[in-house]
């Protein structure tokens, strides 16, 4: 078996929901010194069913993704579709994301964060349509607030009652959804799915603003979408879950527009 061989061997066998780096992918294919080479060959990879996406850079950060470096966005996206944790950037400030719908991922970030188990995490969607995963069903008058409100840095609480969903809403019977603005981080969530996207700090800390931060946060546990410092604030969150509608939390959007 040559050197290529070995590699695409190695990658075949990484399984979903991990990564390694191209470091110890040269490693196991008995040449430590050949990362370079390793980068290479995953780069010019045509066949579909090597996950070239689990190959990350040794200092955690996505790297580049089919030949170019432009494509880091699909390398996260996929990334996140198969279950790993990674800081990525939203349309407010770097968050720790992670698959909403799977309940292993979400209990994992609430670890890492060192969480309040009592605290839900805002979740992330592609779409409006994207609700009904969550067993939510909009009445007239939550849809007109989120012709409003969406796509934009609000967030807002529906009920979401559901004993299956328990593990998101942590007894709350409600849950806090954004549809982000950014058209960037919107083709990321329609790979991905919906994402819980709680700030990239550990619970009473300062949120990163650049990667270095959020790897002192979090290290080798997560993978890194670096796109440079983003000095942002937090979603406000507007709750509809009944008439009148409430501002939580004041973030960049001080005054809803709700009526």
């Amino acid at each position: 078996m040559n050197f290529r061989e070995k590699v695409l061997c190695v990658v075949s066998q990484i399984p979903r929901g991990r990564f390694l780096s191209y470091k110890e992918v040269a490693r196991l294919c008995q040449n430590k010194k050949a990362v370079r080479a390793v980068a290479n060959i995953l780069s010019k990879n045509k066949c579909p069913t090597i996950p070239c996406h689990r190959v990350i850079k040794s200092d955690g950060e996505v790297g580049g993704y089919q030949g170019s470096l432009k494509n880091s966005w699909k390398k996260a996206a996929l990334l996140l579709r198969e279950g790993a944790i990674g800081v990525v950037p939203t349309d407010t400030i770097y968050g720790i994301c992670g698959k909403a719908l799977d309940k292993k991922v979400v209990e994992k970030i609430y670890s890492l964060r060192k969480r309040s188990p009592n605290k839900p995490m805002v979740i992330l969607v592609a779409s409006k349509d994207d609700l009904s995963q969550f067993g939510i069903k909009l009445t007239k008058w939550q849809q007109k607030i989120l012709e409003k409100v969406w796509p934009g840095e609000i967030s807002v609480v529906l009920p979401c009652p559901l004993q299956k969903f328990s593990y998101l809403h942590r007894g709350q019977k409600s849950l806090a959804f954004r549809l982000p603005k950014n058209q960037h981080l919107v083709e990321i969530l329609k790979i991905a799915g919906p994402l819980v996207a709680p700030s990239a700090n550990i619970e009473g800390e300062k949120p990163a603003e650049i990667i270095s931060q959020a790897k002192r946060y979090f290290g080798e546990e997560v993978f890194y979408y670096n796109k440079g410092r983003i000095v942002g604030f937090p979603s406000t969150i507007l709750d509809i879950t009944k008439k009148p509608a409430r501002i939580l939390r004041k973030g960049k959007i001080k005054k809803a527009v709700i009526c």
